[in-house]
């Protein structure tokens, strides 16, 4: 899977050009751990083309999760695919990370 980065209003933009697999995970790890050391502390995910998950990527989700938001930050998503909101709900990371349905929503909770 392959993911671009941008930045928009003081937010940290990463869209997904696949599935969450625990080898792209690993990838995606590093990169928030990048912004994260540059002080990029909003992080909001776009996972529209992503339609399976690895729970292992997960895992790897979960920590960067809580590395952000132990440096007073947080990682949201958006445009999540039903399979992978199920996939989601079920493990419980829908209680863990807020998602919104579009990218300025997204953004704006940032400001809230």
């Amino acid at each position: 899977m392959a993911y671009r980065t941008r930045s928009k209003m003081g937010v940290e933009i990463l869209r997904f050009e696949g599935d969450l697999s625990t080898s792209e995970m690993i990838r995606i790890k590093e990169r928030l751990s990048r912004l994260l050391k540059h002080n990029h502390k909003k992080l909001l995910l776009d996972l529209k083309r992503a339609k399976h998950v690895e729970l292992a990527g997960l895992g790897i989700l979960v920590d960067r999760l809580m590395k952000v938001r132990a440096q007073k930050g947080d990682i949201r998503l958006f445009n999540i695919h039903p399979e992978v909101e199920r996939t989601f709900q079920m493990v419980g990371i829908g209680k863990l990370m807020e998602s919104f349905s579009s990218e300025e929503e997204a953004i704006r909770s940032f400001a809230a």
